[in-house]
């Protein structure tokens, strides 16, 4: 199995115990593997945006107020509910954000006709968004454009140009159960109740 192929199976297999999380510190903790992990894959971090996605979901979930009322804002009442369960559900969207860029790393390549098609859709989308984050953001658009396009361009070319991707070895293998049976352990040690949330 060719190390692309693996990192893909291996975010697959974890996506379960992050969609299934319901512990607020076993998912921050999940989350915040993930980061590290899609870091570690030469992927960036931005802790701006991370802030407005979870403040955006948790302000969202405050119109629905649920729980011990903590406070009063302009008559709007702040409930200790809906700002966990937003919280849960910003910080699952965050995990899953970065559990994707691990995924499409190094451009998988899925079996099958349809398996190509997607394949070639991740790494587009991966392209364009690392391409587009080193853009100029005063930049006229039409010219951003047609940076984005020769960005993308060279990208290809160096894929092309670049030697063939070997197997993953032995130890790729088992650090790819470890993020596993990390990201399981997690779910199952926030299900019995082991993490405080």
């Amino acid at each position: 199995m060719k190390k692309s192929q693996l990192r893909l199976w291996v975010g697959l297999v974890c996506l379960l115990p992050i969609l299934l999380q319901k512990n607020l510190m076993g998912i921050l903790i999940q989350a915040l593997y993930v980061i590290v992990l899609a870091v570690s894959n030469r992927k960036s971090f931005k802790l701006l945006p991370n802030l407005i996605l979870l403040a955006g979901v948790a302000t969202a979930h405050l119109l629905q107020p649920n729980g011990l009322q903590l406070a009063h804002i302009w008559g709007f009442p702040i409930t200790l509910g809906a700002l966990l369960l937003g919280l849960r559900k910003a910080l699952v969207l965050i995990a899953l954000l970065y559990l994707s860029q691990y995924m499409i790393a190094s451009r998988p390549q899925l079996p099958g006709k349809l398996g190509q098609l997607v394949s070639l859709q991740l790494y587009y989308f991966s392209t364009i968004t690392t391409t587009w984050a080193t853009i100029h953001p005063k930049r006229p658009f039409i010219k951003a454009i047609d940076q984005l396009m020769e960005g993308m361009e060279d990208n290809e070319q160096k894929k092309e140009m670049a030697p063939k991707e070997e197997l993953a070895s032995p130890a790729t293998l088992a650090l790819g159960g470890l993020h596993i049976l990390v990201l399981w352990s997690l779910f199952i040690l926030g299900q019995v109740n082991v993490l405080p949330l």
